[in-house]
């Protein structure tokens, strides 16, 4: 059971958010806070495994409570962010002070409407938070054996590479921030998937060429994937990516319907039939399965995978099951992955 601290500033709000964690059957609402003051108090007393945290609160807002959580008490915070071109910068600005992960006000407020995927993905967010990193402090490393060893970067063998693809869930923002600012000025497109909202992600994509070594923009349906340039897949969307005259086209669409979107089994998949055993494709933290799938249909077809190392996740759930299942060719912990990639593509 996890035991979880609701703060928010509206009565409803916390109501609406109690009910649909405790009808899970796997979350228990400890207690809940009006404002930012009484949250930090009661992380101090109560202990709970994971806290919810409103942005607009009176007394100290959300971020300003989460910086001294963070200090005083890390405890995982998962934000309740409104999915307004606001609400999305305040948001990025709260998983750099720490914030495990995020979920849409909207679906608390429609508590009647909300639909069973979403209901599922806001749970799943609240359990993958409780075993996050900054709820396990690594004092003592924390490790399970895995059967793939990672390869010293001395070891690590050139490949032809066409494309790069990289897929990531929760953490995955700051961490494609620390891997773009030191990647290598590659001569292959890049296509990222990270589990955003529609309003975050052209927010996203411009902090992230801001910062990266290569350009980035979000992703437009029917545009050629230009070698040397980063593209990042729009929220609520599925990106994928064909070939058409000796071109590699970006595609984006409603479709399929996935819990995760954009999907990284969606890209990874489009990847296998296109690009095959040129392809370099990166798992990254996350929470779930998202991206297996599809990396088992590239590994067959001869693809490349980078797996990210579980003491460097946030959440080691998307590379977990890859590196488990003895389909990565290389483990790399976050500020390695960077030299992986020159390796490999030279």
């Amino acid at each position: 059971m996890v035991r979880v601290l609701v703060v928010d500033d509206s009565l409803i709000s916390r109501k609406y958010l109690t009910r649909i964690l405790e009808e899970s059957g796997k979350i228990q609402v400890i207690d809940t806070a009006s404002d930012g003051l009484e949250a930090i108090e009661k992380a101090k007393t109560l202990k709970p495994d994971v806290i919810t945290m409103d942005v607009e609160m009176p007394k100290l807002n959300g971020l300003e409570a989460l910086k001294r959580i963070m200090i005083e008490n890390p405890t995982p915070v998962i934000m309740v962010s409104t999915l307004t071109t606001e609400g999305a910068s305040t948001t990025l600005e709260a998983l750099h002070l720490g914030a495990v992960d995020y979920i849409p006000k909207n679906d608390v407020l429609n508590f009647n409407k909300i639909t069973k995927d979403a209901r599922e993905l806001l749970i799943e967010k609240i359990i993958a938070a409780k075993n996050s990193k900054v709820a396990k402090p690594r004092l003592i490393k924390q490790t399970e054996p895995v059967s793939v060893k990672p390869p010293k970067i001395s070891e690590i063998t050139k490949k032809d590479v066409r494309l790069i693809a990289i897929a990531t869930s929760t953490g995955g923002p700051v961490a494609l921030e620390k891997i773009m600012s030191e990647f290598p000025k590659v001569n292959v497109p890049v296509l990222i998937v990270q589990h955003m909202p529609a309003t975050f992600t052209p927010i996203f994509a411009k902090s992230l060429d801001r910062i990266s070594t290569i350009p980035i923009k979000e992703a437009q349906d029917l545009e050629i994937a230009e070698n040397g340039k980063g593209y990042l897949a729009p929220g609520g969307l599925q990106m994928s990516v064909y070939e058409k005259g000796g071109l590699l086209i970006i595609k984006i669409s409603d479709q399929p319907k996935t819990i995760y979107v954009p999907s990284a089994d969606v890209l990874f998949e489009s990847c296998a039939q296109t690009t095959k055993d040129k392809t370099l494709a990166i798992i990254m933290t996350g929470m779930g399965n998202d991206g297996y799938q599809g990396l088992v249909k590239l590994k067959k077809t001869g693809g490349t995978i980078i797996a990210q190392s579980k003491e460097s996740c946030v959440v080691w759930g998307m590379p977990r099951k890859p590196t488990e299942n003895n389909i990565v060719d290389y483990i790399g912990d976050l500020e390695e992955i960077p030299e992986i990639v020159k390796k490999i593509v030279g």
